[in-house]
Order: C-alpha cells, then sequence, then structure tokens
C-alpha cells in the first residue's frame, strides 16, 4: 500500500511540474533527432515517409526531420555529418565506388518510379535527337538515366541535359519550352498530363536498378549500431504499411503532393 501511494505520488507531481503523464512525458524527453535528406516527394521513398507520419519512428523514441535537398549535396550533407541517412542511396553508392566511408543500408523501391515526359509535339524517345532533356542535376540518377537513353536510343552528342532541381519545375520548364522532356518522379507526371506534357516512357521498364532506400555513414554503423537498426526496422514497418493499406496510402500521397484522390 506503502508502495502504491509513493508511485501515485511521483505520478501526481510529474503531471504537476510538466502536465503531462510520465509515460508520455518520459518518451517526450527520449526523442533523438535524426536527420534524413530526401529528394523532392516521390512514390519512390513513400514506405520511410509513411514511417514517419504514422509514428513507426517515433515510437522507437526518434524525432525525424526530413530535409529536402539537390540529390549531389546528399553524399557532402552526409559526411560531414549534416543529416544521418539520406533517401537518395544511388549518390551515396558512386560515393562509396570512390571510397567514401558510407554505405546503402535499405531499398525502399526495387523498380525506378521515374516517368519520361515530353512537350506535346514529341511523339516518341527518338524525336528526342538533338533536344535539351532536363534532369535535377549532374551526377546524379536522373542525368544517368538521360544518358542511358542517349545510348539506349542513339540520340546523339546533340541531345543536351539540363539542370532544373525538383519534378514540379522540370515540369514547368518543359510548358514554357525551356526543356523539351524530362525524368519526372511518379507521381507527378499525372500533373504533367493535365498541363498537356506527354508521357512517353515509364523508365523502370528499360532500366532495372533500384531507385530509393536508405544510405548513411560507416561510422554511424559502427558507434550507433542500435540506432541504425531502430531506422531499419521504423522503415520495413512503413514497407509493410505501405503494401497491406492501400486506401490509406492514397490520402497520405494526395496530401503530400497536392493531388487529388484519383490522382494518388
Amino acid at each position: 500500500m506503502k508502495h502504491r501511494l509513493q508511485a501515485l505520488f511521483r505520478m501526481i507531481l510529474i503531471i504537476a511540474v510538466f502536465g503531462v503523464p510520465p509515460a508520455v512525458w518520459a518518451q517526450t524527453r527520449s526523442k533523438t533527432k535524426i536527420r534524413i535528406a530526401t529528394a523532392s516527394p516521390s512514390l519512390s521513398y513513400l514506405p520511410i515517409y509513411i514511417a514517419v507520419k504514422k509514428g513507426f519512428f517515433a515510437k522507437r523514441g526518434y524525432d525525424v526531420e526530413m530535409i529536402q535537398m539537390n540529390a549531389s549535396l546528399t553524399a557532402p550533407a552526409l559526411l560531414n555529418r549534416s543529416v544521418d541517412y539520406t533517401t537518395i542511396p544511388s549518390t551515396i553508392a558512386t560515393a562509396a565506388a570512390r571510397g567514401a566511408p558510407a554505405k546503402v543500408i535499405f531499398f525502399a523501391s526495387v523498380k525506378l518510379q521515374h516517368m519520361l515526359l515530353a512537350r506535346p509535339d514529341i511523339a516518341t524517345v527518338n524525336d528526342l535527337a538533338g533536344k535539351k532533356i532536363a534532369a535535377s542535376g549532374f551526377g546524379n540518377l536522373t542525368s544517368y538515366e538521360i544518358q542511358f537513353l542517349i545510348d539506349r536510343y542513339r540520340l546523339r552528342s546533340k541531345t543536351t541535359i539540363v539542370s532544373v532541381i525538383s519534378s514540379t519545375d522540370r515540369l514547368i520548364a518543359m510548358q514554357k519550352g525551356l526543356a523539351d522532356a524530362a525524368i519526372i518522379s511518379a507521381p507527378l507526371d499525372l500533373k504533367g498530363e493535365e498541363m498537356g506534357l506527354k508521357r512517353l516512357l515509364h523508365m523502370g521498364t528499360i532500366l532495372q536498378i533500384p531507385q530509393a532506400g536508405l544510405a548513411t555513414t560507416e561510422e554511424k554503423i559502427k558507434t550507433k549500431r542500435s540506432e541504425v537498426l531502430d531506422v531499419l526496422k521504423a522503415s520495413i514497418e512503413g514497407l509493410e504499411y505501405t503494401l497491406s493499406e492501400r486506401e490509406e496510402n492514397s490520402e497520405i500521397i494526395s496530401k503530400w503532393m497536392a493531388l487529388n484522390p484519383s490522382q494518388a
């Protein structure tokens, strides 16, 4: 009885001081901040986004900040400890191949969720010979995809890659005639079609490489192994939720990408 009274007194004291029950106070107090670098909104890393929104990280004690940045900046940001993880493993894999101490630890999408869109006067991929095709930058996945197209369809050297950071900006660039075609993250290709642009190709049908996931530094893996494992568990839970709760996913996607329900 004495111990129960003491426990009750401690609970009342914590609520009086902090305004919340002790369990909630402890959970709030113990949150660890982690920063995840992302590209512009894309279905490729939807499982990780859902894991954040549904609290799969929070219930493991992590407060996640998702920071959107140009893909070319993610490797320097990760290696300089400005971020803890990134959903753009392609740039990290390239850096690691050159000796950078970083590794890809998870794939959320094993098929490219990128579309090739073009201005309405362009009927086929072959018509892009000598044209300007927009990527999110140079030396990243989207520029590699365009170079793959140039080689596969023999579009010749006069076909150029132009840098336009976000998918939304690339849609506008095509509409204004600043680019003739562009690589666009799904489902923003639907927005492009509403703008009168034409979808030429799903890149995942010709280029079989995984797109999004998580990467971090070797130092993080060695010194904060339990955190890395928790991040992986939360991401896997997000992946499972993405596969099982399709109706709710549509609501999340429509709000995230400003789409109507039919587009999501």
